[in-house]
């Protein structure tokens, strides 16, 4: 016998899962999660609040579904440049750009994913901090096989320059609101990678 779960969804119901996620995201970005309730998201999607349990079993369920497609689309990203077959360095750029771009164009939800996720419990927790976890190995990764390729500095650990990049990363969300001009999404991570490869740059061996 098949339950519910282990049926293929309709369009409809993809569709509404998503309006559902949409509706999330919009309150928790105003409210925070504490400050979310399941009957502030029915109204936003426009349904009954019981009918919101068809499709998520609680508040707590319908932040790990945005938390987990935001990694999920992180892999994507990163499967799509390692499909490239870039040298290392270009590899890390290419990785930074597009992942930066996908932070502008999701500014609220990547809020959520670096505020709320402290709210999960149990296994959504673990899962979510092993996650996180695969996201800096990534980068990691990438890091060390260009500091083996020569190509950016090697006389600083690879942890150090992950948390750099990371950190660089995470943060360009922040960019367009503490600008004093007006620039595009790419403009800022234009920007944004150049000042990285010069900060990672391999420098030349000093001569006497």
């Amino acid at each position: 016998m098949k339950t519910k779960s282990s049926e293929r969804p309709s369009a409809e119901g993809r569709n509404r899962d998503g309006n559902v996620i949409a509706a999330a995201i919009s309150v928790m970005s105003e409210k925070g999660y504490s400050g979310t309730s399941i009957q502030e998201v029915a109204d936003r999607v426009g349904v009954l609040k019981g009918s919101l349990y068809h499709y998520f079993s609680s508040k707590e369920e319908l932040l790990f579904r945005i938390l987990d497609e935001s990694h999920s689309e992180s892999m994507v990203i990163a499967d799509a440049v390692a499909a490239l077959g870039l040298d290392p360095i270009d590899e890390l750029l290419e990785y930074v750009t597009r992942q930066s771009l996908w932070y502008l164009a999701n500014v609220e939800r990547a809020n959520i994913f670096f505020t709320e996720s402290r709210n999960l419990t149990g296994e959504r927790k673990a899962l979510t901090k092993d996650r996180g976890l695969q996201f800096e190995r990534h980068v990691r990764d990438l890091i060390t096989a260009a500091q083996e390729s020569g190509q950016i500095r090697s006389q600083l650990d690879a942890r150090l320059l992950t948390r750099f990049v990371i950190g660089a990363m995470n943060n360009v969300r922040f960019w367009p609101s503490r600008s004093a001009g007006s620039f595009s999404d790419e403009q800022l991570v234009s920007a944004l990678v150049e000042l990285t490869f010069n900060g990672l740059e391999a420098q030349p061996a000093a001569h006497d």
